[in-house]
């Protein structure tokens, strides 16, 4: 088996057996696939969602009865939407329905309530002011689900960023007491599959170097605050914390060279291999013969894998230090 660039599974044990088995077929796959499995991040993020929205909530759970009483039934429907008309209700939204599999189907509901909350007669202004919080909390996973589920552009590069924008988002309400019966739970899922960067696959720190809005720079900024949110016993002092993240950017560094070096080796041989095939004559504007003869030489200037790695990241990056 050759040439395998990606496999999509979805998480099913008989899966992961079928992938050991391709494994041993592959050849010189990178640090013998310990990076091979990248984890999806939208199901990561639906795990850490889903854990935090097992705990009730008296005002959620409330709301979640109403609305499932209410499309039961046609007539209740039909009574509900005459509630909308008296209330002047302008939504154009329905109440939506729940999959419990689905934890974004709870914030739709959520939402679609809140847009005609004045329709709900018998729940206080308490009541929708805890949905509103609740709304807005799960807003971020919501928008990070859809950023990350993108299939029109490259967005693999943007994975430790999205990483460290949750972990500040679940930290920044950590300790607000609308959130304690759910947020900490929510951070220990987490951090069982963000909290360390040894748990992070290598591939998604290699895309993050290979941005030229990132690099080694912003590495750096990830590895500390990985670090700094691991050190909540304060065993690390500010110094060590830096020398490990250091230490840790310069790793991938190396790593991502001896990578680009097995890519550039394999990408020689299969060049070499093909050194007799004819190439195909690219028809140019007349007016530019010498440009059009240039283009097809294939005498390109060529550097070294390590010269040609290291010089991309000693350079600037873009619409970071400028």
């Amino acid at each position: 088996m050759k040439n395998v660039m990606t496999m999509t599974v979805d998480n099913a044990k008989t899966n992961e057996a079928a992938i050991n088995i391709i494994v041993k077929e592959l050849s010189g796959i990178y640090e013998n696939d310990k990076h091979f499995h990248i984890r999806c991040m939208t199901h990561i993020i639906n795990l850490v969602v889903k854990i935090g929205l097992k705990h009730e909530v008296y005002h959620v759970k409330s709301i979640q009865d109403a609305v499932k009483y209410i499309r039961a039934s046609p007539q209740r429907i039909k009574t509900f939407k005459q509630a909308m008309k008296d209330a002047a209700v302008e939504s154009q939204r329905f109440l939506c329905g729940e999959t419990p599999t689905r934890w974004n189907s709870t914030f739709e509901l959520l939402r679609s309530a809140y847009d005609v909350k004045d329709a709900f007669l018998e729940y206080s202004h308490q009541d929708f002011e805890m949905i509103k919080k609740m709304i807005e909390f799960l807003e971020k996973f919501k928008k990070k689900t859809e950023k990350v589920s993108c299939s029109t552009k490259p967005i693999f590069h943007t994975y430790t960023q999205e990483i460290l924008d949750i972990e500040q988002h679940l930290r920044k309400h950590e300790t607000n007491p609308d959130f304690l019966f759910m947020v900490p739970n929510m951070k220990d899922k987490y951090d069982k599959y963000w909290g360390d960067y040894d748990t992070i696959s290598d591939y998604v720190f290699f895309a993050t170097l290979l941005d030229p809005q990132c690099k080694s720079k912003f590495m750096k900024v990830v590895f500390t605050q990985m670090l700094k949110a691991k050190n909540k016993d304060n065993k690390m002092s500010i110094d060590e914390i830096e020398s490990k993240a250091r230490a840790k950017v310069i790793d991938i560094e190396c790593k991502l060279d001896k990578f680009f070096k097995t890519y550039l080796e394999r990408s020689n041989m299969t060049s070499s291999s093909q050194q007799e095939t004819p190439k195909e004559v690219v028809n140019f504007d007349d007016e530019n013969k010498f440009f059009g003869s240039y283009m097809t030489s294939g005498s390109f200037p060529s550097t070294s894998s390590e010269s040609q790695l290291q010089r991309y990241l000693n350079e600037d990056t873009i619409g970071f230090d400028k």
